[in-house]
């Protein structure tokens, strides 16, 4: 498709948001971006058991990634794995780390990690999204009025 950009992204979410991602997948495309996607979900299982393991696979699937991008769902929040993802990827200042609010997520805390570290929070838009996966950094809540960001943004040195 002409105006295609591509994307190779990591995608952080709940294993119970799994189908969140293929739907955030085909709704870019249908919005001009291809998304190489290294993150892990039912049809890129992960079966290691031993949490050091399971850190290094996550670490390099991470790091090959120029973007990542964070489902917002009503329990990300808690979900401890998601939160040292962000975290692991903050490592890279010149590593895009994209909130993007889960459909309906209205009334939902975003990560600590998130809040802190992210270039951008959008809601679940594939223009927004495209946007900030090129670059904008705009905060949106979960219907798209702007709100604040909420930390200084991250200079590489």
């Amino acid at each position: 498709m002409p105006g295609t950009h591509n994307h190779n992204v990591f995608i952080s979410h709940r294993h119970e948001d799994d189908a969140l991602v293929s739907q955030l997948k085909d709704l870019l495309r249908r919005h001009g971006s291809e998304v190489r996607d290294s993150s892990v979900t039912t049809t890129t299982p992960n079966r290691a058991k031993a949490e050091s393991y399971i850190k290094e696979i996550l670490a390099d699937r991470i790091q090959w990634a120029g973007k990542m991008i964070v489902v917002i769902s009503p329990e990300t929040k808690h979900h401890e794995w998601v939160s040292w993802e962000i975290a692991h990827a903050n490592r890279f200042p010149d590593k895009r780390i994209i909130g993007v609010w889960a459909p309906g997520a209205t009334g939902v805390d975003m990560p600590a990690e998130l809040d802190e570290f992210a270039d951008a929070v959008v809601p679940w838009d594939g223009p927004a999204i495209v946007a900030a996966l090129e670059g904008a950094d705009n905060w949106q809540g979960p219907d798209g009025t702007q709100v604040p960001p909420r930390s200084i943004k991250r200079l590489s040195c």
